[in-house]
This record gives structure tokens, C-alpha cells and sequence, in this order.
């Protein structure tokens, strides 16, 4: 390999020179980023809170498009939401939520019981996700709050940091 440049035009550059540069490059790189992944915050599921995405996926849905017994039981399940820690509280709170959701407001084809089924083997944030997810894309545009389309990807995209 020739070297470009200069006076060294002609020279050749050595092996152990182009490794040693390697090393040093390498080396540079990993100090550079692990002096700048401590001064980085320790962030639970990628900094995105579970319970507040199910929260507002709830306050999406028109009030009209819920069973009569949620206004009962929607301020107990709010509060289950806001200390939502692991996978199993999630996926609870989703099926949970599903349960109070009138049956006319869901597609065609959607079924809440497959929804459940699918629950017993979710085990994951990312399972859980998966699940609210299924939910979402199962309810009729009609059931949603005008707003929704215009938040439903950037949710979604939220949605999909969970693991």
C-alpha cells in the first residue's frame, strides 16, 4: 500500500503500521463512547413508560364505545395502570381494558376471546406490546376519538420500544 502525500509519496507503509493505527482507532472509539454512556441515565424499557402508552390508548377511545360498568371500574384501573412494573401487570390492565370495551365497537373478524388466548402465553414487554397492539388495529375507527390517527403512529413507534 502506498502512502498518500508529500514526502513519503514512495514509501510503503508497513503492516504493523496499518494495525497498530487500526488498534489505536478502535481503542479511541470504545473509550470515547464509554466516557459518554456514563454520563447517560439508566432507562427502564427504553424510556418509555407502559402504563402511560395503555393510558392514553384508554383516553383514545370515544367514552360512548365502553361497557356501562367502566365508569365504576374506570378509576381502579387507572390507578393498576399507573404502577404497572413488568409484563404480567400490563398484559392484565390490556385485558382488563378489552373486557370493558363494547363488542360492536371492534372490526369484524377481531375476537377479544382470541385476544385473551393470546395473553395466556404473552410473557414479555414486548409480548405485551404485541397485545395492545392487536387491540388497537381490532377496534373499529368509529370507537376512536377524532384525534387519534393524527397521534396513532408516534404511539405506535412508542409502542414498539417496549421489550
Amino acid at each position: 500500500m502506498k502512502f498518500i502525500g508529500g514526502l513519503f509519496s514512495n514509501a510503503t507503509i508497513s503492516p504493523f503500521f496499518r494495525i497498530s493505527s487500526l488498534v489505536l482507532s478502535v481503542s479511541f472509539m470504545l473509550q470515547f463512547s464509554a466516557v459518554h454512556a456514563q454520563n447517560l441515565p439508566s432507562i427502564p424499557t427504553g424510556g418509555i413508560n407502559p402504563g402511560t402508552l395503555l393510558s392514553q390508548f384508554m383516553s383514545a377511545i370515544k367514552p360512548s364505545s365502553f361497557t356501562e360498568s367502566w365508569t365504576k371500574e374506570k378509576s381502579g384501573w387507572l390507578s393498576a395502570v399507573g404502577k404497572i412494573k413488568d409484563a404480567p401487570g400490563m398484559i392484565g390492565n390490556i385485558t382488563s381494558l378489552a373486557k370493558f370495551i363494547k363488542p360492536a365497537m371492534f372490526k369484524n373478524g377481531f375476537s377479544v376471546e382470541n385476544l385473551m388466548k393470546t395473553a395466556t402465553t404473552a410473557k414479555t414487554m414486548g409480548d405485551a406490546a404485541g397485545l395492545l397492539k392487536g387491540l388497537e388495529g381490532g377496534m373499529k375507527p368509529e370507537a376512536m376519538v377524532s384525534s387519534w390517527a393524527g397521534k396513532k403512529n408516534s404511539w405506535i413507534s412508542a409502542l414498539d420500544m417496549l421489550k
